[in-house]
């Protein structure tokens, strides 16, 4: 570790002749200098550098280069915000439909390819938050499912069941905000998905413009947000060295 302007003590000059006050007087300038080195902090020292730290715990403001704060406030994790300003409809009853997600607001770490699939840039464990603005344009009530999909694969008991009335009028369609979360592990270069089911066509995820009397923000049909809250946890992976020897009788196989 590197001691940024720490400062060696004055020490009083030598004599033509041997003194003991001035002798004992530079003993004394040493030994106070070698105390403070050997202590874990130095006082003189104004600022400290080190490839690494170990224990212990940090108080304090920026470090340089942005990397830690002493309270977060310069700590930036990867995280989005995912939009969608479009209306997408049902493909059928038989069918799987997946949420599309046109707009990135704000990330770092996030991307969206082929407009739903989320893929993130560092492994861990994020917390993903959804709301979806439905719309039944029907005559009758409907229900509808939203889930989660890892690699284009169902993730595991990530479905949630809703029902929507009958729309009010022909121009007055019935609406449920449908609101989902959960934690989901990700590793590096893995997608996630949203994708829904109803049992009739006359389900939208809709997206309504801009009101006025009074002004009003347009709706956005789907919302997305990521935080990430954890790194994976560390696995252990034994290394198998040397050779591996299979020893025993092979079984004998009679095809009738």
């Amino acid at each position: 570790m590197a001691l940024v302007q720490f400062r060696a003590p004055a020490l009083p000059l030598p004599k033509k002749e041997y003194e003991f006050g001035q002798m004992n007087e530079l003993v004394r300038a040493l030994r106070i200098y070698f105390n403070q080195l050997d202590s874990l902090a130095p006082n003189q020292a104004q600022s400290y550098r080190a490839d690494a730290f170990f224990g212990g715990e940090f108080t304090g403001n920026r470090v340089e280069g942005g990397i830690l704060s002493g309270y977060g406030a310069g700590l930036e994790v990867p995280h989005a915000m995912l939009m969608s300003d479009q209306d997408q409809g049902s493909a059928g009853v038989t069918s799987e439909n997946i949420v599309t997600l046109n707009r990135i607001i704000l990330g770092t770490g996030v991307t969206v390819e082929d407009n739903s699939k989320i893929r993130f840039a560092t492994s861990g464990q994020y917390l993903v938050t959804a709301r979806f603005q439905f719309a039944n344009r029907g005559n009758a009530v409907q229900e509808f499912e939203v889930w989660a999909k890892n690699n284009g694969v169902n993730y595991p008991l990530s479905n949630t069941r809703f029902d929507i009335p009958a729309r009010k009028s022909p121009s007055v369609f019935s609406h449920v905000t449908a609101n989902i979360s959960g934690i989901f592990t990700a590793t590096s270069g893995e997608y996630l998905q949203f994708a829904w089911w109803s049992d009739g066509a006359d389900i939208y995820i809709e997206h309504y413009a801009a009101g006025t009397s009074p002004a009003r923000p347009e709706i956005a049909s789907a919302i997305v947000t990521i935080t990430f809250i954890s790194a994976l946890p560390a696995r252990f992976a034994p290394v198998l060295g040397g050779s591996l020897t299979i020893t025993g009788v092979a079984p004998t196989v009679t095809i009738a």
